[in-house]
């Protein structure tokens, strides 16, 4: 992490749609400074590699267009029973431990749809642990006023057909990922995607 970083906003970053799309519309506003935040969450899902490779794509698009700053981390926990903990409560600690190296963070953006805003309890639990660690940090959700179509067709094409969503990869080759068409963001997608005739 850049000692000089003097960013003013943190933006947990995926490399899915949402995120993209929560980064995209906080680069639009040039007082924002954003730090991207990646957490590499290797767990039974194995989405780790795919996430890395769009993750990167996106970061170098958006250096050449604004000024950000970027950093990562990584977390393995293969083998737990999903009960033992959320991917948001890794997500909101590590949000907490980056704001406490970064002082000028003053807001955590998520990049929570419209159609997320039903998970109101697990939301509150990562937010708690988020104010443990930095009790003064804004959280926001840049497009939490947007469908997941809504988002698709405000991003620009190049950096739409960089995300990646799937949340259960299927690995061909070591080149070679391909979404597995059956997880819950791939229906999603594609449904998106033959709503607008691709």
């Amino acid at each position: 992490m850049n000692i000089d970083d003097n960013s003013n906003i943190l933006l947990m970053f995926s490399g899915g749609l949402d995120s993209t799309g929560a980064l995209w519309k906080l680069i639009q506003n040039k007082k924002n400074i954003v730090h991207i935040y990646h957490l590499h969450l290797a767990n039974k899902e194995n989405r780790t590699k795919a996430e890395g490779i769009a993750v990167k794509k996106i970061v170098d698009y958006i250096t050449k267009i604004s000024h950000v700053n970027y950093s990562e981390s990584y977390h393995q926990y293969p083998s737990y029973n999903n009960s033992f903990m959320f991917d948001s409560d890794l997500y909101n600690f590590m949000a907490g431990t980056v704001c406490k190296s970064l002082p000028n963070i003053q807001k955590v953006a998520i990049g929570r749809t419209k159609s997320d805003f039903g998970i109101e309890e697990r939301s509150m639990r990562g937010t708690n642990i988020l104010r443990l660690l930095s009790p003064n940090i804004e959280k926001i959700y840049p497009v939490g006023d947007m469908t997941k179509i809504e988002i698709y067709n405000m991003l620009p094409k190049e950096l739409r057909d960089m995300t990646w969503s799937c949340r259960t990869p299927v690995y061909v080759s070591e080149k070679i990922i391909k979404e597995c068409g059956q997880c819950k963001t791939c229906r999603e997608l594609g449904a998106i995607k033959n709503e607008n005739g691709i």
